[in-house]
């Protein structure tokens, strides 16, 4: 055979099987297509409203861009209240591609989904991975950070905390001291103005510290506590990472929102393990009869990292929320001054010019149902997520994969026309008085279920103390236009702007 015949035949062969080659490939990328489609299309709740941008931006983000505007502007929670009102009571937030690197994050306000996630299902609606990667650093194992055995074990032994006898020997007496510097320090001020907010933080700070801790933490003395910002600084972290998909190489690098995260976390850390360290040497004495202490003495072999983590858990929980309501509380009232004349009439009702009494703290039910009021228009957890460990159904129809984020929205709930009819957005305490309790899936300002907040009473005790007392004593109001108070964008509805009111003592 000669070398041109072979040469030929070689042709052939190679020509015969580039046909058979190019439609392996297409096979190839036809499956891998199918496989990348179906995954992309599994994890796609259904059944509710679906919120994503249109156009290439919406293929590639989804709805992403339009978070963060609202987060830029401070209107995250307001502007989700919007996309319910427009869209549905429960919506699916799209991330388009980057649904690969971000948990599906579904929203919903209807409260019968918020009872099926609390209570009827409540073991398979857990944090989840993605929440307790997002605040391991600052919760680490803490009682808000984990689920099961971990967590109830965490409960039983907190709730020795909230005995009748504890609150009337001990706690309330924290609780009226702390009450007598904040009006101490507003008579003492020489400021034009006073950041209330500022001032309400110091109050919970130091309140906890002692009724928790055993701890001075002199907040009140001393404003410039660098705790206070470190606090603020990590709660917006946790609340961001949730909407930003990268948050791990930033934290790594220590860019854009993560640049101080290392610092914070580690400012926190050292002094929560000051405490413990401190209490664990003294577990005989009074201080010993604490948080810590309760733990110490159960019987299991906690290391000195989970007592820290024990330390900033009820810290944060003792702190932010309760400031966060009394200050959202006085911000209405200043704006109602008929809703301030009924609480000043019935503090002198029930006090006259004696001081405030635990006993008689319970009479004062026109200032609770303001409280109440305030706290469904503002609740100090504005939206709070669960993660199906299985593939579930809601009630309402909305199906959601295993692993997606889904958040009940206590803020949007307040706003619902369908819960609490045609007056919704109006500031009405009145709806409260001679009214059947609100069922707490229509109303999950403290959560609900078997995880209900277990310094509720603790938080009503101080709210109504520090609110009367105010009333009683000072005149606020406000230093600034009523837009110009915004919400902090962070886990807890704090305020960004703070609360600079005009004083003066009655």
């Amino acid at each position: 055979m000669s070398s041109a015949t072979c040469a030929l035949r070689s042709q052939m062969g190679q020509m015969d099987k580039t046909p058979l080659f190019g439609l392996g490939i297409s096979i190839a990328c036809m499956v891998v297509s199918a496989i990348v489609v179906k995954q992309y299309f599994s994890k796609m709740p259904t059944g509710c409203a679906f919120v994503t941008q249109p156009g290439l931006v919406g293929l590639l983000l989804g709805a992403l861009p339009e978070m963060w505007k609202y987060i830029l502007r401070y209107e995250a929670h307001s502007g989700l209240a919007e996309y319910h009102e427009q869209e549905g009571d429960t919506l699916y937030f799209d991330f388009g591609l980057l649904r690969y690197f971000m948990p599906a994050v579904v929203i919903t306000r209807d409260p019968r989904n918020v009872k099926y996630m609390l209570k009827t299902k409540f073991d398979s609606f857990v944090k989840g991975v993605t929440f307790h990667t997002i605040g391991l650093d600052l919760l680490g194992d803490g009682i808000f950070n984990v689920d099961g055995d971990l967590w109830f074990k965490q409960r039983k032994t907190a709730s020795q905390m909230f005995t009748a006898n504890r609150f009337k020997q001990h706690i309330w007496k924290v609780v009226r001291k702390n009450c007598d510097k904040v009006i101490s320090l507003l008579r003492a001020s020489q400021e034009p103005t006073v950041d209330i907010f500022n001032v309400l933080n110091r109050f919970t700070l130091d309140s906890i510290g002692e009724i928790g801790f055993g701890t001075d933490i002199g907040s009140l003395e001393n404003p410039e506590s660098p705790f206070l910002g470190s606090f603020d600084a990590a709660q917006r972290l946790m609340f961001i990472r949730f909407v930003l998909p990268c948050w791990r190489l930033l934290r790594f690098l220590g860019l854009g929102p993560e640049r101080h995260s290392r610092h914070h976390m580690q400012k926190l850390r050292e002094y929560s393990r000051q405490i413990v360290v401190r209490l664990s040497s003294s577990l005989d004495t009074p201080a010993g009869d604490s948080f810590v202490g309760l733990f110490m003495k159960s019987g299991s072999n906690y290391s000195v990292e989970f007592l820290v983590d024990l330390v900033l858990n009820f810290i944060i929980a003792g702190r932010d929320t309760t400031a966060q309501a009394m200050s959202w509380c006085l911000f209405l009232i200043m704006q109602h001054p008929e809703v301030e004349e009924r609480i000043l009439q019935e503090v002198q009702s029930v006090f006259g010019d004696q001081p405030i009494t635990y006993d008689q703290l319970f009479q004062l039910t026109y200032t609770e149902a303001v409280l109440r009021e305030s706290l469904r228009l503002y609740p100090s957890v504005p939206m709070d997520p669960k993660c199906p460990s299985e593939p579930e159904t809601l009630p309402d129809g909305t199906f959601v994969p295993r692993g997606t984020s889904v958040f009940y929205n206590s803020y949007a709930m307040g706003r619902s026309t369908n819960i609490w009819g045609a007056d919704a957005l109006e500031f009405r305490p009145d709806r409260w008085l001679n009214a059947e309790p609100k069922d707490p899936y229509e109303y999950p300002v403290f959560h609900a279920g078997p995880r209900e907040c277990l310094g509720k009473r603790l938080a009503m005790v101080e709210m109504k103390t520090v609110v009367a007392s105010l009333i009683k004593h000072v005149k606020l109001r406000l230093a600034v236009p009523v837009d110009a108070v915004l919400p902090d964008t962070a886990a807890t509805l704090g305020m960004s702007s703070g609360l600079r009111c005009y004083v003066e003592m009655r």
